[in-house]
């Protein structure tokens, strides 16, 4: 017969007594943040996801500031702007946002698309898959094969692979496909709720869902030719009808709700006007442009002068209120934007030019009218010239006049590159390269901890959909 060990008898009776007896007077939630719940709901989700894009995809400076500053919109005049002027962008530069696209933003998405399609909420289900198609977009535009279908699991899989861009397409296109015809045109009685962009209004969400399908197949025409065109034109009816419709994040203006280049340009003042953005706007076909007085503020002496490759600190205008001020929206994407994209898209498809030129000075009219600086007069003029254009001569009005309606959002970037240029900027001459750049490295992060990263990548290469086409 074996011998019973009472001392490990009692000393396992001791350890239960202790363990029940904790139950009765340790508090098993003092460990709980009541601000930080472990399981957010969606409506907490989705306020943080719209601030987030708002504040750093979007709206924040790691994206809109070197790419505004290499199409020559804003020009760096001190730190870190003077060195994204002379195009050095190195993989450490960009940790802040790869980090932050991945580990907050779009897993935050992931997070509140699971919860609901569990839920069979047609309205969040939409909302993410717009945010998720948005998220993905711009980071795909700056970076090329990115993380997704292995992104979002955790622990499971630390080494996701790399989707090829053209993927990366397939699925933003199936994001939008499945929240335009499945999700946002449903009758259902529960609105979102915390929606800053819309307030939970499912039909402005189907319209910036028309909106980001068109400006998304417009980003293939050099690889889809006539059918990107014909495929955005499409989608532009069913898009935004007026200024009142455009996607973005207001900004009260107070203290910690101020829209974000306001906050770094409060903070660093690394950035100016650019002299080639400036003086096309004092010099354009219609005489100044009237949006010159919102993207620019004058300098000590009264006038508007942007900085140039010999910039060596005299006074020049810094960014105006459009988009540095205190309280001025972040841009996702616009009516006037929708404007401008069909105009292109009619101009490539043949249709008659006096539609395009038309159509060219409604875009040109809405950029204006929502910084209310519409000036009768000033448009008359341009109607008048606008009707004297065409063949490249009108193509290249439509881009440039694109290019200054999107000023300081990413999309001008993907526009210049998708044209290859067609606006006419030079290089900076004394740049660390003989070309700008045309995307971003790979983070240092990535890079460290994911053997999948891609190798020998340069600021100089180019995407995917911006292929060399031969002329």
């Amino acid at each position: 017969m074996k011998k019973i060990n009472f001392k490990l008898i009692g000393l396992m009776v001791l350890v239960i007594l202790t363990l029940g007896s904790c139950k009765k007077w340790i508090d098993t939630g003092i460990n709980k943040v009541p601000d930080s719940p472990d399981d957010a709901p969606m409506f907490t989700l989705l306020a943080s996801i719209e601030a987030n894009m708002a504040y750093n995809t979007i709206g924040g400076t790691d994206i809109n500031m070197p790419t505004c500053i290499w199409i020559q919109q804003l020009h760096g005049i001190a730190r870190q702007g003077a060195s994204e002027g002379i195009y050095i962008w190195r993989d450490g530069d960009v940790n802040n946002q790869w980090n932050t696209n991945y580990s907050r933003t779009m897993i935050d998405i992931y997070t509140m698309l699971n919860k609901a399609r569990t839920a069979k909420h047609p309205y969040y289900t939409g909302i993410g898959e717009v945010l998720m198609a948005y998220s993905l977009g711009i980071t795909t535009d700056v970076w090329n094969d990115i993380p997704y279908t292995e992104a979002f699991l955790g622990q499971d899989n630390l080494a996701p692979k790399f989707d090829t861009q053209d993927t990366i397409y397939v699925k933003i296109k199936g994001l939008l496909d499945d929240a335009i015809n499945n999700q946002l045109n449903q009758t259902y009685a529960d609105i979102p709720k915390q929606d800053v962009i819309y307030a939970g209004d499912p039909a402005l969400w189907l319209k910036a869902a028309y909106a980001l399908r068109a400006r998304f197949a417009l980003h293939l025409s050099k690889i889809r030719g006539n059918q990107a065109y014909v495929d955005a034109l499409a989608d532009i009816p069913n898009a935004f009808a007026a200024n009142a419709d455009d996607m973005l994040v207001p900004f009260p203006g107070t203290p910690g709700q101020q829209n974000p280049f306001f906050q770094f340009m409060d903070q660093r003042t690394d950035a100016a006007m650019d002299s080639v953005f400036i003086e096309n706007l004092k010099t354009g076909v219609a005489g100044v442009d009237p949006r010159l007085t919102v993207y620019a503020l004058p300098t000590p002496a009264g006038d508007y002068v942007g900085a140039g490759w010999e910039y060596a600190g005299e006074d020049v205008s810094a960014p105006g209120p459009a988009f540095a001020d205190a309280a001025a929206p972040v841009q996702f994407i616009t009516y006037a934007e929708c404007l401008f994209i069909k105009t292109e898209c009619e101009f490539k498809t043949g249709v008659a030019e006096a539609t395009v030129q038309t159509d060219l000075v409604s875009a040109v009219s809405a950029s204006m009218d929502k910084w209310g600086v519409l000036d009768p007069v000033y448009m008359h003029v341009y109607d008048s010239v606008a009707k004297t254009l065409s063949g490249a001569a009108l193509f290249h009005e439509i881009m440039y006049q694109k290019y200054v309606a999107l000023v300081y959002q990413a999309e001008a970037f993907n526009d210049w590159r998708r044209t290859d240029n067609v606006i006419g900027l030079n290089p900076n001459p004394h740049g660390s390269l003989n070309n700008i750049p045309r995307r971003f490295p790979y983070s240092t992060d990535e890079k460290s901890y994911n053997p999948n990263t891609p190798k020998n990548v340069t600021i100089s290469d180019r995407v995917w959909w911006d292929a060399l086409v031969s002329k």
